[in-house]
């Protein structure tokens, strides 16, 4: 067997429990479904998705265990009733009645999947039941939690309510989806907070708040660490063109963020989502530094098949290779493989098949230069992934890292 060690990161999130008073079954069964990828993997690196990451931002500290919180419990999650109402009947006559194959086709209708309260103590329950059986089976594992910059997922009101002024553009402007913005600037806030029991002072750095708040959560929950999602730091979603410009300012805002946020997290595992376009547009358009890549653990290379530009792919997991080669092996380039997505219905195996194949393929012309994988593991009904697509990718994996037989 090849000597390449590997980590795997799966994502999971909370719909994947039907009972949460119980979470140990379906615990068990997550790492039985995987336990063939999990075998050949040197860590294993689970990203526990609870919502959008509004519950970190939120959170009051250890003496607010029992606040509930909304989660990642719907099918696309559009803020409120009326809203929802309008994107069922526009996907109604587009998909339904039209036979439209696209979007919002990938996205499907708008609905519920359960109305389970969910608290942080029951959160720290779903940690806990993670930890224990990954020990019980001997596996090298870590447990992150996701931070979406976005208000996508569940509802967000932090972002939204609380805190406009920290975040850049409006959620129905394509491109800038009313995500954080670290180089803003927040007004005073009352409201107690783990790292600012007291409210906030206005003034406070945006970059700042949320350092400071992932810190104390992660260190309340003993989690490894965080996982950034969707190009967190950077605003303008998808493409350079919607980038704000690259003053020295944000520049300089965008690296006080990452330095910062590693001195804060100390040994903590910092995982990253990138933009799916490679390091150096990032840096060119984003305003990113090559040295805040130094910060981050593991970078995941985004693949999904709603979005991705094939031509970008491999320019993008060599960008990445080429700065870890520079700082001592920093960051671990991840490639990502898609399957499925907790958070809308589409199926990229099924609808998406060209995509799907297309992964495969570019896996077997960069996979054994990667140090890991990375996946969503449930899907909108918290099921995991089918037996014939997951063997399907397994079946590269086993091939391009040189797996013994199952």
């Amino acid at each position: 067997m090849k000597t390449n060690p590997q980590i795997v990161c799966p994502w999971v999130t909370a719909k994947i429990f039907p009972n949460f008073g119980d979470p140990l079954p379906r615990v068990r069964a997550f790492f039985d479904h995987y336990a063939e990828w999990f075998r050949h993997t040197e860590t294993v690196v689970l990203n526990f998705c609870a919502g959008n990451g509004d519950h970190i931002l939120n959170y009051r500290g250890r003496d607010a265990w029992d606040d509930s919180f909304d989660w990642a419990r719907y099918n696309v999650y559009v803020s409120d009733d009326e809203a929802q109402a309008r994107h069922n009947l526009n996907w109604l006559r587009r998909i339904r009645d039209g036979g439209e194959q696209g979007s919002p086709f990938n996205a499907g209708p708008s609905f519920i999947l359960s109305d389970q309260v969910l608290t942080y103590r029951t959160l720290d329950r779903f940690y806990r039941c993670f930890r224990e059986e990954a020990a019980r089976r001997k596996l090298n594992f870590r447990l992150l939690e996701y931070l979406e910059p976005g208000p996508e997922f569940c509802r967000s009101r932090w972002k939204t309510e609380y805190h406009p002024e920290g975040v850049c553009g409006r959620a129905e402007e394509a491109g800038s989806q009313c995500v954080i913005d670290v180089c803003s600037t927040l007004r005073a806030d009352g409201r107690p907070y783990a790292a600012f029991p007291n409210g906030l002072a206005a003034g406070v750095n945006t970059g700042d708040f949320v350092i400071a708040q992932t810190s104390a959560f992660v260190n309340d929950f003993g989690l490894d660490g965080i996982f950034l999602g969707n190009q967190f730091g950077l605003t303008g979603f998808w493409h350079p063109d919607n980038a704000p410009a690259p003053t020295a300012e944000r520049r300089a805002g965008i690296r006080r963020f990452f330095h910062e946020l590693r001195r804060a997290m100390g040994g903590h595992l910092i995982y990253w989502m990138d933009t799916y376009w490679p390091a150096d547009v990032e840096m060119e358009r984003w305003a990113m530094c090559q040295d805040n890549y130094a910060q981050l653990d593991a970078v995941m290379v985004s693949t999904f098949s709603v979005l991705t530009r094939r031509e970008q792919v491999i320019p993008n997991v060599e960008s990445r290779l080429r700065i870890a080669a520079r700082y001592g092996g920093k960051p671990l380039t991840l490639f990502s493989l898609d399957f499925v997505d907790p958070w809308y219905w589409y199926r990229v195996y099924l609808d998406h098949r060209h995509n799907f194949l297309m992964q495969h393929d570019e896996y077997r012309q960069c996979g054994a230069r990667c140090q890991g994988t990375s996946f969503f593991a449930n899907d909108t009904f918290g099921q995991w992934v089918m037996p014939e697509p997951l063997n399907e990718t397994l079946s590269v994996l086993r091939s391009v890292q040189e797996w013994d037989a199952p």
